[in-house]
């Protein structure tokens, strides 16, 4: 005579499965919310570091520009003038202020190239950005239009003034340049940046 000692398996009931599965869910949804946010706080980091990072590159540009800048006179529509500094905004087609002027400090290596070392630059405001207008020549040929290269996006304004003992809100000696520039931008994200650069060679 056999006996049968075997128990009952023992289980998880139906109840105890659905549990742990929406336990699981839970805890699955909510890791999956704090990657989202890990992932979308990483995102608005770069994005600001770049932001940051253009605006920088920006003022550099300016900087280099200004404080290279010599009273060199240029020639307007292909004859001589006294004009070492151009302000008006008409006609580099800015919507905002602008200027424009030579400067010293570019780079030749051995004279290697047809050119000097010295460059016609302009900073005016288009269709939002910051732009820098160059020529190869500091005088350049009547038709050439200029290089054009965004400094900066999303400015909403350009505003200029200059230092000459005092601050002016325009100047109308183009014949000499100021001892200093003001620069002022107005940004849609970080609302107004001012920055101020000595011209070391004015000629004051």
């Amino acid at each position: 005579m056999s006996i049968n000692n075997h128990q009952p398996a023992k289980g998880f009931t139906l109840l105890e499965v659905l549990l742990a599965i929406a336990i699981f869910a839970s805890m699955s949804l909510a890791a999956y919310q704090v990657l989202q946010g890990v992932l979308r706080n990483d995102e608005v980091t770069r994005t600001q570091v770049s932001r940051m990072g253009e605006v920088q590159r920006a003022f550099a540009v300016l900087a280099r520009d200004f404080q290279q800048a010599v009273p060199r006179p240029v020639r307007v529509s292909g004859e001589a003038s006294t004009e070492v500094i151009r302000v008006n905004a008409a006609e580099l087609q800015s919507e905002g202020d602008a200027v424009a002027f030579v400067h010293t400090g570019w780079l030749n290596p051995g004279a290697q190239l047809p050119r000097s070392n010295l460059q016609w630059v302009g900073f005016r405001l288009m269709e939002g950005k910051l732009q820098r207008l160059s020529y190869l020549f500091p005088d350049p040929v009547i038709g050439t239009e200029p290089q054009e290269a965004s400094l900066l996006s999303r400015v909403t304004g350009f505003k200029l003034r200059y230092w000459q003992n005092r601050w002016l809100e325009s100047w109308s000696d183009t014949s000499r340049l100021p001892t200093g520039i003001e620069v002022t931008l107005e940004l849609e994200d970080y609302g107004s940046i001012r920055r101020v650069f000595t011209l070391v060679e004015s000629g004051s």
